[in-house]
């Protein structure tokens, strides 16, 4: 009876993938599939049209020549000369930036996206808005309604729009032509969701292929057109990709969403866009890009690299959808969770600890703002700051440990600050070598606050070193690390 067992198991086994894969080769042979087929092939002939255009840019000039359909849109996709409702073309040293934020947004009486717009910017300082660029894409179907927000948008941010660092863009028209022929129905939606969440991933390709085309910057950021952003989120997201220099990555998570928050490289933008066309009838936008990620990055992230950052550095604000009758209430509650208690900008510095980090909680958020470091010391660890030449440093504050219901955990009760004037080498990727060690103070009841460093170091300091002690024996949550200083005369 056992053996009779084991071989119907087997034999179930193998059938079952058996009839999976005879079902999809039915599929691809059918008619339904036809389309699929073709843009499929038409996808290995995509370079050759590219490099035959002539112009190596994205406009009127390949539309109309060498285009053909790709699941009912015209492709390559044109990006005709009026995409461009407010805003230049930087030229010069500034042409080419860190990050570019783009934002597709359709009208909605709480005006969310000037919410969103106001957080972006007071959340940067005037250095790091030199290094980032913000699309706005307008992807209301009525033209009127269009430039009404296109105005409303150069009286409020005409200084922004003049310099070059907000652009306000439009989609062309022939990207929606097939939208109100739209019966078929995914995921048991009515034909209106599904209309409304086409023209979506249509939204999101056009704007990621227009930036691809223009290539503005090294990375795009995805949001949204209703969120809240953290302070200076811009160095915190470069902190974040420094992490991850030495491993392939596809996709960044800046939040606890599916799309909102995620960073990418300009290059990939392209291949982005036409995943997202492929399939535009068949799935939302968040699915897709799900999909995406797992298609093209299917091998895990490096143990204690984790590509979501913890806590995230945007907040969804919005509740009324741009779909009438939905609300999506949806929070980040990672956000806001560890605010620095002393608002301060820290000179650029690099940060490397030789502690065994806790899931996301890399040692370079306790420098930047928000977040923190979580990890597990040994006797004889050392987390270390090295400044990129020596500077005047006037007051060092480090915070440790944070509060769990009504006790304070994880805090460092053991250890020393010590400052160096010379960095000399990294004696490993996770340990500074520095002239000269001097001890300054030992923690105490799991904190720091010395000042009047200058008159102690006048030709400077250039490394700062938390050492562990021996006596430490619980994991150490480092809140806060804030460092005043001034160059050297």
């Amino acid at each position: 009876m056992k053996t009779r067992t084991i071989r119907l198991s087997f034999v179930l086994v193998l059938a079952i993938p058996a009839v999976f894969i005879l079902c999809y080769v039915s599929w691809f042979v059918s008619n339904d599939a036809h389309n699929y087929r073709e843009s499929f092939q038409h996808l290995k002939n995509w370079p050759l049209i590219l490099n035959n255009s002539g112009t190596g840019t994205f406009g009127t000039s390949l539309h109309g020549r060498g285009t053909y359909d790709l699941a009912g849109i015209p492709f390559p996709i044109s990006v005709p000369s009026d995409t461009v409702l407010s805003g230049k073309e930087v030229r010069g040293d500034q042409s080419k930036r860190f990050l570019t934020i783009g934002i597709s947004s359709v009208w909605r009486k709480e005006n969310y996206l000037a919410m969103t717009i106001d957080s972006l910017l007071k959340e940067t300082s005037l250095e790091e808005q030199r290094d980032i660029f913000i699309f706005i894409l307008l992807a209301d179907t009525d033209p009127k309604v269009r430039m009404l927000r296109a105005s409303d948008l150069n009286q409020r941010y005409g200084k922004e729009i003049e310099t070059g660092l907000l652009r306000v863009l439009q989609p062309p028209l022939e990207l929606y032509v097939n939208l109100n022929s739209m019966t078929r129905r995914t995921y048991n939606d009515s034909v209106d969701r599904v209309k409304w969440r086409v023209k979506q991933v249509l939204d999101f390709a056009f704007l990621f292929w227009y930036t691809w085309s223009v290539h503005p910057s090294s990375y795009y950021l995805v949001l949204e057109d209703d969120v809240m952003s953290a302070t200076h989120f811009v160095s915190s997201i470069k902190d974040f990709v420094q992490v991850h220099e030495n491993h392939h990555w596809l996709s960044l998570e800046l939040s606890g969403f599916i799309i909102i928050g995620q960073l990418l490289r300009c290059q990939d933008l392209n291949l982005l866009a036409t995943f997202l066309l492929l399939f535009h009838r068949e799935h939302p936008v968040d699915f897709l890009f799900k999909y995406w990620v797992s298609l093209m990055a299917p091998e895990r992230p490096p143990d204690g690299l984790p590509t979501r950052r913890i806590p995230g550095l945007f907040q969804h604000i919005g509740i009324h959808s741009t779909l009438v009758n939905k609300t999506q209430p949806i929070k980040d509650n990672t956000f806001g969770s560890d605010t620095k208690r002393i608002p301060h900008t820290n000179p650029e510095a690099r940060v490397v600890t030789t502690m065994k980090q806790y899931q996301s909680f890399g040692p370079e958020q306790a420098y930047s703002s928000p977040g923190m470091f979580w990890g597990i010391p040994r006797p004889g660890d050392t987390f270390d700051v090295i400044f990129m030449k020596p500077l005047n440093v006037s007051r060092v504050v480090v915070l440790t440990g944070a509060t769990l219901g009504s006790k304070i955990r994880d805090r460092l009760n053991y250890g020393i600050l010590e400052v160096s004037p010379r960095f000399l080498q990294m004696q490993s990727p996770r340990r500074a070598s520095c002239e000269g060690f001097t001890t300054i103070q030992m923690f105490k009841k799991g904190s720091i606050d010395v000042r009047h460093l200058r008159f102690l170091f006048p030709e400077g300091i250039q490394c700062v070193r938390i050492n562990i002690g021996t006596k430490q024996k619980s994991w150490i949550i480092i809140k806060e690390i804030s460092v005043f200083a001034d160059a050297l005369n």
